[in-house]
């Protein structure tokens, strides 16, 4: 059973092997249960999309969740642990991909690249020069919010421009060559870019709100490539309407794919289509993985990447 959405043609190389029930296709999710639920053995999800008891609880001789990304945060291990449920995912370059956007972002808030091409592609640079300002990286600041695996390849990369990294957390790291900060406003206040690579839970939802914009300051550019909801949306647009920081570059957004009109109107901000993973190289992998650990798990094999 599929229960998330990953690219068709990932989709269509699974269903060439096995009988594919798609849950999102299900006007009636109950009766949809109650007709293949009992006859589900697999089980396809993505790491965002994750799977919890309730779930299971719909799947009673499921016998694999074969998660289609690396996240572990939305599954419910344990549940599949007492059921004697095998878990696997698709451990891939995937933390590199999302750095490289996040560095993408930043350059491209940095320097209005967005703009830029616009103006080219205007035909008006052959009347006028183009005017707007840039800012340069080398020996700015860049704060990381979350110094993960995503966070350090981020601080790895922003090292490489020669700008000076430091990084907020719960904990200290002992092996990382950076500056700690311990509350995200000190942070945020010494930082010309900040970078967020946290994920979303009840701590960090809403992090970063008016206090954190304020402390950022007028100079100040925030990129995330985290999770929509760590922003106080409503205080950034407000933040950006007032000038209190310079721009904002963003590849995920609250209530994704509708994204605020007034975040789609600002030439102040600079967005993405949550593509942080969406390379071939990332996809082609997570797609070998799904299905590969799918085929050995029903020919009697040990699965190519356990959870």
């Amino acid at each position: 059973m599929l229960a998330a959405n990953i690219p068709p043609e990932h989709a269509a190389a699974i269903e060439e092997h096995f009988t594919l029930h798609r849950l999102d296709a299900a006007d009636d999710k109950d009766a949809f249960f109650a007709e293949v639920g009992p006859r589900i053995s697999g089980l396809v999800t993505s790491g965002f999309r994750g799977y919890d008891r309730k779930l299971l609880d719909g799947l009673p001789n499921v016998k694999i969740v074969s998660v289609w990304g690396a996240g572990l945060q939305a599954l419910d291990l344990d549940a599949a642990r007492e059921r004697g449920i095998v878990v696997t995912n698709t451990p891939d370059d995937s933390k590199i991909a999302v750095a490289e956007l996040g560095m993408g972002l930043l350059l491209a808030a940095a320097r209005w690249l967005p703009e830029g091409d616009s103006f080219v592609r205007s035909g008006r640079w052959a009347s006028e020069p183009y005017g707007r300002q840039g800012v340069g990286l080398t020996g700015k600041r860049c704060g990381i919010v979350a110094l993960g695996t995503i966070g350090r390849a981020v601080a790895q990369r922003a090292a490489a421009f020669d700008m000076k990294v430091s990084y907020f957390g719960p904990r200290k790291k002992k092996d990382a060559p950076y500056d700690y900060v311990p509350d995200v406003v000190t942070l945020a206040r010494q930082s010309d870019f900040l970078v967020l690579c946290c994920p979303e839970t009840p701590l960090t939802r809403g992090l970063i709100d008016a206090n954190v914009l304020e402390a950022l300051g007028q100079e100040g550019i925030l990129v995330n490539i985290a999770r929509g909801g760590i922003v106080d949306e409503p205080a950034l647009i407000a933040a950006l309407d007032a000038g209190t920081i310079r721009a904002v570059a963003l590849d995920v957004f609250v209530g994704e794919p509708n994204v605020a009109e007034a975040l789609r109107k600002s030439d102040r901000v600079v967005m993405a289509a949550h593509i942080g993973t969406q390379t071939e190289d990332v996809r082609r992998k997570r797609k070998e993985l799904t299905l590969g650990n799918l085929l050995a798990f029903f020919a009697g094999k040990s699965v190519i990447s356990p959870v």
